[in-house]
């Protein structure tokens, strides 16, 4: 059995400054009164718990409760990572998009700020862009390039694979701080994970308990099956906690959400798997199946010459598979 202690673990980013490998996930709200004050208690709760990191995102609508937060909870900001994204709309102008999140949050400085997807979309509608169109994402980090400084700390990307980071990289100065992927047992980033970590890139994981809602095939089953449930058994944890520690012990940071008091207290103590039951974990794919929550993101789903498309890119696009539908990350 591993002892379950608070993690105090910290990841070096590229920029000189540390990293917290657990932090808490914030959600998507709806701008009520009711959702800002559940986002609000619930990190104050994690950070007087001892959590460091909260991520959120201009798209979950709740930054203004996320400011408020640190300011209420007694913890100084310096000892707080902030991170928040924007969305495709502002690839033109990231400098803007900086702006937005700063006065949202009430916050001084950002500690790393995200293009959240590599789709740019127009800014008058919202129409996702072809991946040729511009701004491209490479004309987007360039821009957002400039906008590091007092305000903003450090500069990364989300949901990129090699190919799109070997591009970006090929074509700018700054090298991300941090990648934010989907990351979990059936879509383990084996690949991925230790080209980001060469390249001084620290990857972050979204969704790592698995989930995307009753109608994705698999996704509770990280939290149920057996599989899990005998590994987590063997630390008397629960089977997010396996999860979570997993990923950690693989370098990795992880973001999980939580309402429950307990469970966010839960999730910041982690434990310390054998060998074997990483290599077991790093192989659950391959016996009980691959799972990708992007492709079941309804809202932003499409067709065209009869692939799926994810906000107007297919999977190859953005590097998840190729040509002949072989998983890359």
């Amino acid at each position: 059995m591993s002892e379950k202690t608070v993690c105090t673990t910290v990841f070096p980013l590229n920029n000189g400054t540390n990293l917290p490998a657990v932090g808490l996930g914030t959600w998507q709200g709806n701008g009520s009164t009711k959702d800002h004050n559940e986002v609000r208690d619930s990190i104050i709760h994690a950070l007087r718990s001892g959590y460091r990191l909260i991520d959120t995102a201009q798209h979950y609508h709740v930054e203004p409760a996320v400011g408020e937060a640190v300011r209420l909870s007694g913890i100084p900001r310096n000892e707080i990572t902030i991170i928040t994204k924007f969305w495709g709309h502002w690839h033109h102008d990231p400098a803007q998009a900086l702006q937005i999140s700063l006065d949202a949050l009430g916050l001084d400085y950002i500690d790393v700020f995200l293009m959240h997807w590599p789709n740019a979309a127009t800014p008058d509608n919202g129409e996702y862009l072809p991946i040729t169109a511009s701004p491209t994402y490479i004309e987007t980090w360039r821009l957002m390039e400039k906008c590091v400084g007092d305000q903003c700390r450090a500069i990364g990307v989300s949901n990129f694979s090699q190919k799109l980071l070997d591009e970006l990289l090929a074509a700018t100065t700054i090298v991300p701080a941090v990648n934010q992927v989907e990351l979990h047992a059936f879509n383990p980033n084996l690949r991925s994970v230790p080209y980001c970590h060469e390249k001084g890139i620290q990857v972050m994981s979204w969704s790592t308990m698995g989930g995307g809602g009753d109608h994705v095939p698999k996704g509770k089953e990280i939290i149920t099956d057996p599989f899990f449930k005998r590994i987590a058994a063997n630390h008397e944890c629960s089977t997010g906690v396996l999860a979570l520690s997993w990923a950690v012990q693989r370098g990795i940071c992880v973001i999980p959400k939580s309402s429950s008091l307990s469970r966010i207290e839960e999730n910041l103590r982690l434990v310390t798997l054998t060998e074997k039951e990483m290599s077991e974990m790093n192989e659950a794919h391959l016996t009980l199946g691959k799972l990708r929550l992007a492709d079941h993101i309804d809202s932003v789903k499409g067709e065209r010459d009869g692939k799926l498309t994810i906000m107007n890119w297919t999977n190859q696009d953005f590097g998840w598979e190729d040509a002949e539908g072989n998983w890359l990350a």
